[in-house]
């Protein structure tokens, strides 16, 4: 037997044993099962898990950088003091209000 022929036949083997092999579902697909959970990805109303879990990390990153803002302001950090004699230079490159 060839090279040739023996390639073509070890295919038509492997084409033959996938093909007759199949897929076996792991999932239940009766109507009871499906009856019993309707939306099996759906968390919420209309969000899967990963989206709620990652509404959550936006608002809580928004949430902490919120704060830091707020402690600048409650520490007067926020711009500088004006009691001051001399003029105040603007170092951030915005204008002074």
């Amino acid at each position: 037997m060839t090279t040739r022929a023996a390639f073509r036949s070890s295919c038509l083997l492997l084409v033959a044993t996938i093909g007759l092999g199949g897929c076996a579902s792991s999932s239940d697909v009766s109507f009871n099962a499906i009856k019993g959970d309707l939306t099996p990805h759906i968390v919420g109303l209309t969000e899967r898990d990963v989206d709620i879990e990652r509404n959550m990390a936006v608002v809580g990153n928004q949430n902490l950088r919120m704060f830091w803002g707020d402690l600048g302001r409650i520490w007067l950090f926020d711009r500088p003091s004006r009691l001051s004699p001399y003029d105040i230079i603007s170092t951030s490159g915005q204008p002074s209000q």
